[in-house]
């Protein structure tokens, strides 16, 4: 029987793929082409054991997948400092001088933000991502020279041992493996166990933003899967993949959108889904804004532009007669419901509170992606911050919103909302004219009007968006992965 070791990484993937149809693809493929697929955890780090048997019964119980440990936690006093240089200096440095070489837009703000002196109490809205330590890229941050050195070091076995990985390799002797993140240090190990036990290995670029800001990938994979042709051309022109490696496959996450109203049926009486109309009470008649929220230190003031909406809505003034505003949480998300509970008051909104990503459940999330897409197809438009979420509204054809100004909340300009746009992936989108970025509350409630009285303004660069970002075409991602994996397997090597 072949055998396919799957190496998720961030619970993002793990959602995009085991919350999505492409789950029901790999459990088709395992038995109809007696193929045993495992899956090797779902996070960078051990995830902890009661987590690890609650996925292991969803895997094993519902879906024929065996589920495995992805790595150990480092024991030994060596182990821990390797640990720790791997990942906490030599992967950010790499990741600081290819960003460095390449003069990424994102880069150059992380570095604007590290030099700034913030304010305490705007410390709060800063990312994880923002600091970095001023010793890296010293010295000499563009030196290729350096760069490979350190690449060779970070890339080498004394840096990539791991007592899991390698007997995963041995006991289970996967014929393919495939890493949903070729950019983490994690992923860099199983990809030198795979070329030590000559195992053929496909490598997916994780999500849109990264090819431009977490550094390089892992070099001479037999495969490299991204969802659009704008990440084809990145990691050609600055990752130096070969064109002919590269396959455009999609993404798993936007699959649902491809569904007519008789899959959509069929999906909500198969999964025992409550309908958008019931879940959120919402007439046939009702124009639905959804917006959709952010963490508190990147939706910075969205309690301020939420209430500016609501009143608006209460006082009549946009052009449509029954308005229902719906607030979707973030997945990472914990302070939701507390953040926007006085919105209650307003008898037209609706909280829609997500499901949390730290508690991954793949039945959940599953869930969570069904309704997002009938309530998408149902919604007027859509108001996002700086995310993927103007992707998703794209496929739906249905107008975006983007978010640039903190409402009346008064911020450090580097740490604004409207600096947050100053990346290269979201400078892309915007240049397709699909969404209407607004930075101030007239220029909000404008586009408001403006899109409720025409739904088909932008409409071009909505299809754009859709085609150059997700990837979308007639073909869903999980068809499109399945089939990659069984030419693969054949040892075929045509395109999709």
């Amino acid at each position: 029987m072949r055998k396919i070791l799957i190496v998720p990484g961030n619970l993002f993937v793990s959602r995009n793929y085991f919350s999505s149809p492409l789950i029901e693809n790999l459990k088709r493929i395992s038995i109809k082409d007696e193929i045993k697929i495992i899956v090797a955890e779902v996070e960078g780090n051990p995830i902890d054991n009661d987590s690890f048997e609650r996925l292991k019964r969803f895997f094993e119980e519902n879906n024929n997948i065996q589920f495995v440990k992805l790595v150990r936690n480092p024991i030994s006093l060596r182990e821990r400092t390797i640990w720790y240089l791997k990942n906490n200096f030599l992967h950010k440095s790499l990741t600081f001088r290819f960003n460095e070489m390449n003069n990424f837009i994102t880069h150059k703000r992380y570095k604007d933000i590290t030099k700034t002196s913030i304010k305490k109490e705007d410390t709060q809205y800063l990312w994880n991502s923002d600091i970095w330590p001023r010793y890296l890229g010293f010295p000499f941050p563009k030196s290729k020279m350096l760069f490979k050195f350190i690449f060779s070091i970070f890339t080498s076995f004394i840096f990539s041992k791991n007592r899991i990985i390698e007997n995963n390799f041995k006991n289970l002797n996967p014929d393919l493996l495939i890493l949903g993140d070729i950019q983490s240090p994690v992923s860099f190990s199983y990809s030198n166990y795979a070329k030590k036990y000559k195992v053929k290995t496909v490598g997916s670029v994780r999500t849109w933003d990264h090819l431009t800001k977490n550094g390089p990938v892992i070099k001479n994979l037999d495969e490299y899967w991204v969802w659009n042709p704008v990440m084809r051309e990145e990691l050609i022109k600055f990752h130096n993949i070969n064109d002919s490696k590269i396959f455009e496959i999609g993404s798993p996450q936007f699959d649902y959108y491809l569904n007519n109203e008789i899959d959509d049926e069929n999906l909500i009486e198969y999964f025992n889904i409550k309908k958008t109309n019931e879940e959120f009470s919402i007439d046939d008649e009702t124009s639905v804004i959804f917006f959709a929220t952010n963490r508190p230190h990147r939706g910075i003031g969205e309690e301020s532009i939420i209430h500016h909406i609501c009143e608006n809505i209460a006082l009549g003034i946009y052009p449509a007669k029954d308005i229902s505003l719906v607030l979707r949480s973030h997945p990472h998300d914990k302070t939701f419901m507390e953040r926007f509970k006085e919105f209650k008051k307003y008898p037209f909104v609706r909280l829609f509170n997500s499901s949390q990503i730290s508690n991954f459940d793949p039945i959940e999330f599953r869930d969570d992606m069904i309704k997002v897409n009938l309530l998408l197809k149902k919604s007027k438009l859509v108001i996002c911050g700086q995310s993927t979420f103007a992707i998703d509204s794209a496929c739906t054809d249905t107008p975006i919103i983007n978010i640039s100004f903190e409402g009346d909340v008064n911020i450090n300009e580097k740490l604004s909302v409207k600096n947050r746009y100053n990346v290269d992936h979201y400078q892309k989108l915007i240049s397709y004219n699909g969404t209407k970025l607004v930075d101030d509350f007239d220029s909000l409630d404008n586009s408001i009007e403006e899109y409720l009285i025409d739904p088909a303004i932008d409409n071009d660069g909505r299809k754009l968006i859709s085609k150059k970002f997700a990837g979308f075409s007639d073909k869903s991602s999980s068809e499109k992965i399945t089939e990659r994996i069984l030419k693969i397997l054949d040892g075929g090597n045509g395109r999709i």
